[in-house]
């Protein structure tokens, strides 16, 4: 789409909205905005010591070792790691530390500083839990089967008897998807043992985290709600994947929820002098629920609302951001400067086998701006 359509669309690149440019400079740049940047700022876990180091989120983990620029790097001498949530985030956490120190990941597009200290892991037990009951787990089933498929890894759900006879018995009444994942979720239940074990574990609710003289997280104290029972786990490395936050961009109507204001499903509740059409779609729009096909289903539903607002309008005269980026020298990455920081990517990754070697730092590219 971009090359076939260079005078049309264009790519902006490292532009902060309300820093680099305002919200409302944006609306007299463009006839329509379209507000579609999810929900990005992790839910905290809101308990004491929860600030303690080395308790990090799911999506701050997940950006590290995927090579975002100045994330922190977590310390992963840990033996005992606590994941806390029941979503693929937390599950790709608990395959990436289970898979590290055997090598395999060296294909993959981690870049390799992340990757050498990934592969050092001295993780050797991982406990997931979920504050609800494992009919609730929002695991996807492919994602799912693979950590039960780790090698030198034993990973099982550690359900009561009630919990397993209830999962049995759902089966014949669940939907095709739900009833797969239900049935990969009964075949792996049990006790885990060997040297890596990975534990599933339920109606666990946490409540205190327990750090050292020196403020670094040891224990994870939760409450069984099925027991009723306090337990306390060790734990070196705490992560959590409880959800997300909405964020409003400074400028975008709120409504009394702390939401962006919306007039109906798609359109914002812009004031009466906002020059341009505004929309909103996805996870900024709506909270964070759903998944990638209920995203895809209202980004075409609002594609088809701004085609048809605008469906008599031929010519524009607005002026787009180029004029404002450049005079206040915002480095920002064109379509061209992509396309060159991809090929030189995936050039440095054939080096060593891998499909692409990430850049984590991109100075070269923001000085050297293509135009």
């Amino acid at each position: 789409m971009f090359e076939k359509n260079r005078e049309r669309l264009r790519l902006y690149c490292n532009v902060k909205i309300g820093q680099d440019i305002t919200f409302d400079e944006l609306t007299r740049g463009y006839d329509a905005v379209l507000l579609a940047y999810g929900s990005y700022k992790a839910r905290k876990l809101g308990v004491p010591g929860c600030d303690s180091k080395n308790v990090i989120s799911g999506s701050d983990f997940v950006g590290w070792y995927n090579g975002v620029p100045n994330a922190p790097t977590p310390d992963l001498s840990a033996s005992n790691v606590v994941i806390v949530g029941n979503g693929n985030v937390a599950l790709d956490c608990a395959r990436v530390l289970s898979t590290a120190s055997s090598g395999s990941l060296r294909i993959s597009d981690i870049p390799d500083e992340r990757l050498s200290v990934l592969e050092k892991t001295a993780t050797k037990d991982i406990k997931i839990l979920g504050r609800r009951g494992p009919e609730n787990v929002s695991f996807t089933i492919k994602e799912l089967r693979e950590q039960f498929k780790i090698q030198e890894w034993d990973s099982k759900l550690e359900i009561s008897e009630t919990d397993l006879k209830n999962l049995i018995e759902s089966l014949p009444k669940l939907e095709r998807k739900k009833k797969r994942l239900t049935e990969v979720l009964v075949k792996n239940t049990g006790t885990t043992s060997g040297l890596r074990q990975c534990h599933f574990l339920f109606h666990r609710v946490p409540k205190e985290v327990v750090a050292d003289s020196n403020g670094m997280v040891r224990e994870l104290v939760v409450e069984n709600t099925e027991t009723s029972k306090t337990e306390t786990f060790p734990c070196e490395l705490l992560i959590y994947s409880i959800g997300y936050e909405t964020l409003v961009l400074d400028g975008v109507p709120q409504n009394e929820n702390k939401m962006i204001d919306m007039k109906d499903h798609c359109r914002v509740n812009m004031n009466a002098e906002c020059p341009a059409h505004v929309y909103a779609t996805g996870w900024c729009a709506h909270g964070p629920r759903g998944v990638i096909v209920d995203t895809q289903q209202q980004s075409s539903f609002v594609a088809d609302q701004i085609a048809s607002d605008f469906i008599h309008t031929r010519h524009s005269i607005a002026p787009g951001v180029d004029l404002v980026l450049n005079e206040r020298k915002v480095p920002f990455i064109s379509w061209d400067a992509w396309k060159m920081i991809d090929q030189q990517e995936r050039d440095q990754g054939k080096l060593s086998g891998k499909i692409r070697e990430k850049f984590t730092t991109f100075e070269k590219f923001l000085s050297k701006r293509l135009e």
